[in-house]
């Protein structure tokens, strides 16, 4: 499966950004490039595949328009190139299926994403380009705090397509439609079922545009008052996927629901926050047939903590394909602690540890401890 997508991306370093460089971006005549840096030092202690250390980082350089392009109010683009250098360390060291560091992926450096988005009357929003398809579906806004892949996108979604879905660390060409009425959102989306180039890893457009078919995506999400919010999709591939027991292809579908709540606190200040998402996809061609991730995080000015668990478990299909000549485990599950501290504007460093029980549902692997320390540091370059 590939990493999900690293939950607070660019987007979120350009929220970020604004936010504590708000007087000089407010100086500037047109918006600045946003550099945004993460580099995770992780350590598998002990289980899991083989012990040891890794470096992964991840620089992204980005850049946004006004809200005002071509003389229209709420017209805007954005474009993001990502350089990304020493994954693999689920591959080699934790051995696990949901990938415990976001930023894991294979040395590249790609446009990540280049969109146009337009408005059409004051609900109605339409994105098209290279899209990251979990800026816009199956966010997990509390889980945004943690370094598991899961808590980014779940999945019996990332799980999904011929190289995985339009998300972290290759975006597809995608168009999204998004209704705004006050209180909800409702989002469709469209997206070329490959992801970049299966035989050329570097590459980011798919080798053949429109040949595997396509994903469509839907989702709702509600505001229930100001302390719940929860959300439904569905998605599905137009073109059948290969089944796993070899015979043929089948039917590549799925959908998740989620709910998020702020238990007591306030929006912006301190806050004891929960979340709950379950998902499903067809077994016949996806290994994960059911996921249940969820957990709580504890907010204050300057630091988050929390705690979560990410329960990944195989269909019968799945299930019955030996892995090293062994019966598999059914369930892969990681439990996850985290803090994040914010050392001063702009940089952050965040201690993790997590526990996966049966990494990569092997039975000859031990459950595997795994420490990280991330630095994450924003800056703002002005044009």
């Amino acid at each position: 499966m590939r990493g999900g997508r690293f939950k607070t991306g660019w987007r979120s370093a350009c929220a970020l950004a604004l936010l504590t460089f708000a007087p000089a971006a407010a100086r500037a005549e047109t918006p600045p490039l946003v550099i945004h840096y993460i580099g995770d030092l992780s350590t598998d202690a002990s289980g899991g595949r083989d012990t040891g250390t890794k470096w992964v980082s991840r620089l992204d350089v980005a850049y946004s328009t006004s809200d005002r392009l071509f003389g229209i109010d709420g017209a805007h683009a954005q474009a993001d190139i990502m350089l990304l250098r020493g994954g693999g360390f689920s591959a080699v060291h934790s051995g696990d299926y949901q990938v415990v560091d976001n930023i894991d992926a294979p040395h590249a450096i790609r446009p990540y994403e280049i969109w146009l988005e337009m408005p059409f009357g004051s609900r109605i929003r339409a994105k098209a380009g290279l899209i990251d398809l979990n800026n816009e579906f199956d966010q997990q806004y509390v889980g945004a705090l943690f370094l598991n892949s899961s808590f980014g996108i779940g999945p019996d979604l990332s799980q999904s397509g011929p190289n995985g879905p339009s998300i972290f660390p290759i975006t597809a060409p995608g168009m999204v439609v998004a209704y705004q009425p006050p209180g909800w959102t409702a989002r469709i989306g469209l997206f070329d079922a490959r992801s970049g180039d299966v035989a050329h890893p570097h590459r980011f457009w798919p080798d053949s545009f429109g040949a595997d078919g396509a994903l469509v995506i839907g989702e709702a999400h509600r505001q229930i008052g100001p302390l719940v919010a929860v959300q439904a999709g569905g998605w599905g591939y137009t073109s059948s996927q290969p089944r796993l027991d070899g015979h043929g292809a089948g039917t590549s579908a799925g959908g998740y629901a989620m709910i998020e709540a702020r238990l007591i606190g306030h929006q912006d200040g301190r806050a004891l926050r929960v979340w709950l998402r379950g998902g499903g996809a067809t077994d016949v061609t996806e290994p994960v047939q059911i996921y249940l991730g969820g957990g709580l995080t504890w907010t204050t000015a300057h630091a988050a903590y929390g705690i979560a668990f990410a329960h990944a478990r195989l269909g019968d299909p799945a299930h019955r394909i030996p892995i090293e000549n062994a019966h598999p485990d059914r369930a892969e599950t990681a439990i996850e602690a985290t803090a994040r501290w914010r050392l001063a504007t702009g940089v952050e460093i965040q201690p993790d540890v997590q526990y996966i029980v049966h990494p990569g549902w092997n039975p000859a692997y031990r459950n595997a401890v795994v420490m990280a320390l991330r630095l994450d540091v924003t800056r703002l370059v002005g044009l």
